[in-house]
């Protein structure tokens, strides 16, 4: 009788344990499942019938009217999909994206900056998509840390193009105190002086088998297609309203399988807030070619690894340029990564912001034994120099500036001298 009750006892535990952790899940799945799909092509109109009485609605803002109709209403629902067909659709000011929503672009889809709005209510915006709901969107010191939209990706079926059509200071998506976001198989192409991607403040993202191609150069060539930036005010890089501006840095990007050509920078910093450090930024299996200025800027970056990639034809190979530049880099690892008519395949500096940001202390880089082992993996092809340079004081590039040499290097010299 006694074991008979201790196995009752055990069935009803156990069952009592499945069914609260079905009533702990089921809500969550139940609510994943309700998720509505919605798709529009660029013919649709907006699923809220009063934009179509707007003054300001015309054929300049049909688009923006179409896509912004469909992200309020996903607001309203907690997130779904939006699926693009084919065909080419013009958006002449910001779209506001909220949390756990999917952008699907379907093969052919051709988004398009505009440039006009056909009205002079409003002008055109600098940017096609921002990272926080429509309904905070107007508001100011909304999100801090990282607690603004989530769940958010952008995915593009086939072949997918964003044209920033050259509009000056333009940037195609900016996120900000966000977590959770995905940007894979798009061509982003055109830019001038802006910013394919500006991420400041986010947290687990991945930026993943994109094309990021052609640009006009900026006034200092340092305009980077993947922007990793601080929401603060002080060094001017960051200006949408709704952030408190907390200085929060960037942590877990994965930017993998990107190809990178004729861009200022492919990846980089170039303002830094003191004492904040994007953290665990990872590139990796990239191809950069044809960079105006140093291929990847790294400037206030903790426990980063830059690995695989190929770097070539930065300014045409012009002595003294840089396939990557780093200041303020703590725990490096930087390994195996292919140079190809670079002037200097790496080098280390000591840095200060100049003009706004500049009431920052110098920042200087960090490089254990161990990192400094992995800078030999590198490999250099047709480079000016078959070094890496690692400059301890600040301006100072001669009496204090460690030498590393390339192992490919020195064991081909060892073979010439043994043959």
């Amino acid at each position: 009788m006694m074991k008979r009750l201790k196995r009752a006892g055990a069935l009803l535990a156990a069952f009592v344990l499945v069914l609260s952790l079905w009533a702990g899940v089921a809500p969550h799945s139940a609510e994943a499942a309700t998720k509505k799909v919605y798709t529009v092509s660029p013919t649709t109109k907006p699923v809220n019938p009063t934009m179509l009485k707007y003054t300001t609605y015309n054929s300049h803002t049909k688009h923006y009217y179409l896509l912004r109709s469909y992200l309020e209403k996903l607001e309203k629902e907690g997130g779904g999909t939006l699926v693009l067909k084919k065909g080419t659709y013009t958006i002449s000011n910001v779209l506001y994206v909220p949390s756990n929503v999917t952008i699907k672009m379907k093969s052919g889809v051709n988004i398009v900056k505009g440039t006009k709005t056909g009205t002079n209510k409003f002008s055109p915006s600098k940017s096609i998509f921002q990272l926080i709901k429509p309904s905070k969107s107007a508001k100011s010191g909304v999100y801090g840390k990282y607690n603004g939209e989530k769940n958010i990706s952008f995915i593009g079926e086939g072949t997918v193009t964003i044209d920033m059509k050259y509009e000056k200071d333009a940037i195609a998506i900016i996120m900000g105190h966000n977590q959770n976001v995905k940007v894979e198989n798009i061509q982003f192409k055109n830019m001038y002086s802006g910013h394919f991607i500006e991420m400041d403040a986010s947290s687990n993202v991945t930026i993943r088998n994109n094309k990021f191609t052609g640009s006009k150069a900026s006034d200092k060539k340092n305009k980077e297609a993947i922007n990793l930036d601080t929401p603060d005010k002080t060094t001017a890089g960051w200006s949408q309203k709704w952030s408190k501006y907390d200085k929060t840095p960037n942590r877990n990007v994965t930017i993998e399988n990107n190809t990178f050509k004729n861009v200022d920078r492919a990846v980089g910093t170039h303002k830094y807030s003191g004492g904040k450090y994007h953290d665990r930024v990872v590139i990796r299996n990239n191809n950069i070619d044809g960079t105006r200025s140093d291929a990847i800027r790294v400037m206030n970056w903790s426990n980063a690894v830059i690995e695989k990639n190929v770097i070539k034809n930065v300014e045409n190979g012009k002595a003294g340029t840089r396939g990557i530049l780093v200041s303020g880099a703590i725990n490096p690892t930087f390994q195996n990564n292919e140079f190809n008519n670079v002037g200097r395949i790496m080098q280390f500096i000591a840095w200060k912001n100049s003009g706004p940001g500049s009431q920052y202390a110098i920042t200087y880089n960090k490089l254990s034994k161990a990192n400094k082992q992995a800078l030999l993996t590198n490999k250099a092809i047709n480079t000016s120099e078959t070094i890496i340079r690692i400059s301890n004081t600040y301006n100072e590039f001669v009496k204090d500036t460690e030498k590393i040499e390339l192992e490919s290097q020195r064991l081909f010299k060892l073979w010439v001298k043994c043959a």
